[in-house]
């Protein structure tokens, strides 16, 4: 069984007070890094993508260009399982829109986002159409607020 990615360093937010860590910026506790495929890539791509790097999700981005076209997930592909489908692709089993928050937004500001219907993680850019810096999902603001 592969090792699974370690967890962000929080150490960047460690500096408030307890509770505070509604006012840290999202760009200290982002998972760095987004794992992407691309739109054209199969089913079994997006397979091995997600076991190779332990992640529940990727981002699937258009093939000619580069735009996050949305997220596939672990549970998503599910149902693709038992399916002989083998032209189906990674843009298929699309089943989350991205959405995306700033590097500079807080932690609060994130919060609310994440609690929006059908946003299950954040794309961390300055803008929605250059390349990410990172991504921020729910276990990265529960894992904060652990510490």
């Amino acid at each position: 069984m592969a090792p699974m990615p370690s967890r962000p360093d929080y150490r960047a937010a460690d500096h408030l007070p307890p509770g505070s860590y509604l006012d840290a910026e999202v760009r200290d506790v982002m998972t760095p890094g987004v794992v992407t495929i691309s739109e054209n890539a199969s089913l079994r791509r997006a397979y091995r993508a997600l076991v190779a790097h332990g992640v529940h999700s990727i981002l699937v981005i258009g093939r000619s260009t580069g735009k996050p076209l949305g997220w596939v997930t672990a549970r998503g592909l599910l149902s693709w399982l038992a399916r002989e489908d083998t032209m189906a692709s990674a843009r298929d089993a699309i089943t989350h829109a991205p959405a995306t928050i700033q590097p500079g937004a807080t932690v609060r500001q994130a919060l609310t986002a994440l609690e929006q219907p059908g946003v299950t993680q954040l794309i961390v850019a300055e803008r929605p159409e250059v390349t990410p810096e990172g991504v921020l999902s729910d276990l990265d603001l529960i894992a904060l607020a652990a510490r």
